[in-house]
């Protein structure tokens, strides 16, 4: 080392106070290392889809289909089939026949499992007159659920009453429905 008189006499010392501080300087450089803050990734920004809500039923749909409104159950109950799977005669009404005269037949009102049949029962033959059904799980109640779901899905969807008639407006089905199942309809066959 350097004694301290001759540092001072000496240009020597200049120097090593040059030294010294460049010394020092260099340790405070050499602390924790300086990360570099990274720029935050842009986010791609999603547009939040709100959740699908079930679609609110129409009020009244109604449709046009011959087929549909004239035969609605598929193949027709008849009163046999009905009789002989327990169904119930409630009432017999005498009707007079309005293209014999002096015939009189009867129109006949059958009960099976909560469901109303009325025919009007001639010597010929036995014609649905009119149906309520409310009790969908017999097979003529399902083929007419299977008809009713099919006509509301032709109308544009579900639908909170179901009206369907053939071109000329004599047969008619109205159906209503709760929960976007068939929970009562009305069949009424054109009679004369």
């Amino acid at each position: 080392m350097i004694p301290a008189p001759l540092l001072f006499r000496k240009k020597i010392f200049p120097a090593m106070l040059l030294y010294a501080a460049f010394g020092l300087a260099s340790c405070e450089a050499k602390g924790p290392p300086v990360v570099a803050a990274a720029k935050p990734k842009q986010e791609r920004r999603q547009v939040a889809t709100p959740p699908r809500q079930p679609v609110a039923p129409k009020t009244t749909c109604t449709l046009t289909n011959d087929t549909l409104a004239g035969q609605p159950f598929g193949a027709e109950p008849t009163v046999e089939e009905l009789l002989s799977a327990g169904a119930k005669v409630v009432s017999r009404q005498p009707y007079a026949n309005k293209h014999e005269a002096g015939q009189t037949d009867t129109i006949l009102t059958l009960r099976h499992q909560g469901n109303s049949f009325e025919f009007y029962h001639s010597p010929e033959k036995d014609l649905l007159r009119q149906a309520t059904i409310t009790n969908f799980k017999p097979a003529y109640g399902q083929r007419l659920r299977s008809t009713l779901n099919e006509s509301a899905r032709q109308s544009g969807g579900p639908c909170g009453q179901l009206r369907i008639r053939d071109t000329d407006r004599a047969n008619s089905v109205s159906a209503t429905f709760t929960a976007g199942q068939p929970s009562l309809a009305r069949v009424q066959p054109y009679l004369d």
